[in-house]
């Protein structure tokens, strides 16, 4: 896997919009927060066209995306939120001149769709905050702070507590995956990712219990559940259930789905739909060791 190099002060951040719409203010205070650090910005020109629930129609987003994936001068693009759309334009981006000079792009949720086309090229990204994120940004935001040293070239290193459902073990491997629905959702496509060895991050926001167990059982009857190497699950946020219960907790239904494998298992790492959003980058070739006090996350 492909790391684009690290970006140093003055470098330029695009912000670009490929799935849903976001408010200008949102864009505009991410813009002053990241030259503030010392940035410059450039931001793609149809980011605020809205186009019913979309930031623009599919062929301005696929433009912007695609120019700002070209663009020499254009050092790491930073998405501005998630929502729903990049599917629709992703078999048409071309990343011939982005393989010949990757860069970091930044995102998650509905950007999954993104990072897994990233992906496949052979080139690591960054499942991570969006524009939201600067909203509040103090010196105390954790999540912007841990991202930009990956940005500027420092390797992933956490800690995180234990949890009662963690299954301990060490493994290693490249670290894939996203939002669950969207992996679901590419699932027998050409976007569809390799579980051979991987270890598989998960996270997904507003759905219910019983579609949580179905997209897990359709890992496990595909076949990727059983080729794994690991399993760190993120925040599952916002879940919903029937007004008959569907009686298993999203701990629950995640950890039976993978009883009766033997790899580590990690709960409750901190990224997904949640204020402090932990960045992950996706395609890095990580140890993930868990143990009854910690769990750790290391480029191995």
């Amino acid at each position: 896997m492909i790391f684009p190099p690290p970006i140093k002060k003055g470098d330029t951040i695009g912000i670009v919009a490929p799935a849903g719409k976001i408010e200008q203010n949102i864009v505009e205070q991410a813009i002053s927060r990241i030259e503030k650090m010392g940035y410059i910005v450039k931001t793609a020109p149809s980011i605020h066209n809205h186009y019913f629930n979309f930031s623009s129609t599919d062929e301005n987003r696929r433009k912007d995306l695609q120019d700002f994936l070209d663009d020499q001068n254009i050092n790491a693009i930073l998405c501005t939120r998630g929502g729903y759309g990049t599917i629709r334009i992703i078999d048409n981006i071309d990343f011939t001149k982005f393989r010949e000079n990757p860069k970091w792009v930044i995102g998650f949720s509905d950007i999954t769709v993104l990072h897994a086309a990233i992906q496949q090229n052979g080139i690591a990204s960054i499942h991570g905050p969006m524009c939201k994120s600067f909203l509040n940004y103090t010196n105390t935001s954790v999540d912007i702070d841990v991202l930009f040293s990956f940005l500027e070239g420092e390797a992933p290193e956490y800690i995180i507590n234990p949890y009662p459902t963690n299954r301990p073990g060490t493994a290693c491997g490249d670290i894939i995956g996203g939002n669950l629905s969207l992996l679901h959702a590419l699932r027998g496509t050409k976007f569809d990712f390799n579980p051979e060895g991987k270890i598989l991050f998960i996270e997904d926001l507003s759905e219910y219990l019983y579609h949580l167990d179905r997209i897990m059982f359709n890992l496990k009857l595909g076949g990727v559940l059983e080729k794994l190497n690991g399993l760190v699950v993120g925040q599952f946020t916002e879940m919903k259930d029937n007004e008959i219960p569907f009686g298993e907790t999203i701990e629950e239904i995640i950890y039976k789905s993978v009883a009766e494998y033997d790899y580590p298992v990690a709960f409750n790492f901190p990224s997904g739909h949640i204020e402090t959003n932990f960045p992950i980058i996706l395609g890095d070739y990580i140890e993930l060791k868990v143990e009854t006090n910690q769990v750790s996350i290391t480029s191995a």
